[in-house]
């Protein structure tokens, strides 16, 4: 009877033993419940997302426009370089690289926004005026855009006493809104006309000054290149001044002179 209790005794121990086992093993093999395992379909998102693209780098965009525009740049008008600023390629690079507060969607728009810019003309009026706002930079740039267009004509052969009615017309005009700003005695009440002169003569001397330095980064460009890459160059390295170009050059053997520093020596 004994013999029996204690086999019984053992058997239910060797039981319990067999239990503790299994139960061990199957908590060394269950996964932990704060780790979360990758799903399937996660895994497949992961690996099936593609590198986002970069933009083209000046160089790539120089070669697509090359590509683009395989006929000579300097056809008569200007026809083709005219294309080149107008096309996708040139106006998705502007987009990149010279973003501006107003969207546009052609060339010419751009240009009418970055030519005019404040910042192309605050560090010169901030010498030439108390204060100068944005609204004397906008209409010193249209007498900016005057004695430019009238250097260019020059080279032409163009007389510039010819446009001496497109001059009193900004001097009655925008040169009075500066005047009436900037320019007034109010001691004695009245307009100190001399002072606007004074301005008008010292934008005239930017402008030359700027545009004898436009001339001779073109040559510098055109020294290192042929022609047809310095062209795409400077649209690339310079947008305004392409826009100065198409603008006020008619004559593309005057613009070749133009490049060679001969309008400057």
């Amino acid at each position: 009877m004994r013999c029996f209790e204690r086999q019984r005794f053992f058997n239910r121990l060797r039981v319990c033993f067999l239990l503790g086992i299994s139960l061990f093993f199957a908590c060394q093999s269950s996964p932990d419940p704060g780790v979360v395992k990758p799903e399937k379909g996660d895994m497949e998102t992961e690996s099936s997302i593609a590198p986002v693209a970069q933009p083209p780098t000046i160089e790539e965009t120089f070669e697509q426009l090359k590509r683009e525009n395989p006929d000579n740049i300097l056809d008569n008008d200007f026809r083709t370089l005219r294309r080149l600023v107008d096309s996708k390629t040139y106006l998705n690079f502007l987009r990149r690289n010279h973003p501006l507060e107003d969207r546009y969607q052609t060339y010419d728009t751009f240009w009418e926004i970055a030519a005019s810019h404040p910042s192309r003309y605050m560090p010169f009026l901030e010498q030439q005026l108390e204060k100068p706002d944005e609204e004397d930079a906008a209409n010193a740039h249209l007498f900016a855009l005057h004695y430019r267009h009238v250097l260019t004509r020059g080279y032409h052969g163009e007389d510039p006493d010819t446009f001496q009615d497109e001059l009193k017309k900004l001097i009655d005009g925008p040169g009075m809104n500066i005047a009436f700003k900037h320019f007034i005695d109010h001691k004695r009440n009245i307009l100190n006309g001399l002072d606007l002169i004074f301005l008008t003569v010292a934008i005239n001397l930017h402008v030359q000054e700027t545009e004898r330095t436009d001339a001779a980064f073109a040559a510098e460009l055109f020294d290192k290149y042929s022609e047809q890459d310095a062209l795409i160059w400077l649209a690339l390295k310079d947008p305004v001044l392409i826009g100065y170009i198409l603008k006020d050059f008619t004559d593309v053997q005057v613009f070749r002179r133009w490049t060679t520093g001969e309008f400057h020596l």
